[in-house]
């Protein structure tokens, strides 16, 4: 979530089966928060798309210098600080970023819509601590073994939310990728937050043969807070 007295800042993060890798160019973009974004190459152009400036592939922006770019729907007279009239009258406004990465001889498209509101309460990324193998934090593996998979985060990074009446800390979706062995669910969530650091429900991982690998996590918070943890593994 991007607050109307905020800023942000967003990077882009290129995998392929060997891990981390360059890439030769990345191009973002702001797009008009009124505008459906179908085909982004044609959809989000012109006066529909504001030019942002990088380095090394990380973006920082705020909702003010959006606002400014895109104001109002054509032909719409724009009031007096637009979002938040807007905001105040019961809108929404999402604002996706496209993100466009040169890479190996294509370019690959990445969009992220972040939702623009009216507060003050700040937000937080939700923040990894580490990766545990049968409850073990380590990056080397037996080829073929079966794993009791857990990541855990930082319990200071999750930020409060209402729920059922009540205020608790939120919920963070974990998405797990890796480039040897099989994972048994793709996805879990980290529920519990009442211990120091609370980790995701158990998860399955069997180790792939003899080699390199990568394991990534995405977390995904309740509150629009998204992190990456990327570790190299050893497999023996």
């Amino acid at each position: 979530m991007l607050t109307l007295d905020g800023e942000l800042a967003l990077t882009v993060f290129t995998v392929d089966p060997d891990g981390p890798r360059e890439v030769d160019a990345v191009r973002m973009r702001a797009c008009a928060p009124w505008k459906f974004i179908a085909e982004p190459t044609l959809d989000c152009t012109g006066v529909d798309a504001l030019e942002l400036v990088h380095d090394n592939g990380r973006i920082v922006t705020s909702a003010a210098a959006l606002a400014a770019a895109f104001p109002s729907p054509p032909d719409i007279p724009a009031p007096s600080d637009p979002w938040r009239a807007a905001l105040a009258a019961g809108l929404e406004i999402r604002v996706p970023i496209i993100a466009e990465i040169d890479v190996g001889g294509q370019t690959l498209i990445a969009r992220r819509d972040l939702e623009v509101i009216d507060g003050t309460v700040p937000r937080q990324n939700p923040r990894f601590t580490e990766l545990r193998f049968d409850g073990l934090t380590t990056q080397t593996l037996r080829a073929g073994q079966r794993y009791r998979l857990t990541s855990a985060v930082d319990r200071t990074s999750l930020d409060e939310r209402e729920r059922r009446g009540e205020l608790s800390l939120e919920v963070v979706d974990c998405n797990f990728y890796v480039t040897a062995g099989e994972l048994d669910e793709p996805e879990v969530d980290i529920e519990d937050t009442e211990p120091a650091m609370p980790e995701t429900q158990p998860n399955g991982y069997t180790a792939g043969a003899s080699g390199s690998a990568w394991m990534f996590v995405v977390g995904t918070d309740d509150t629009g807070g998204m992190s990456v943890l990327s570790m190299p593994l050893t497999i023996e």
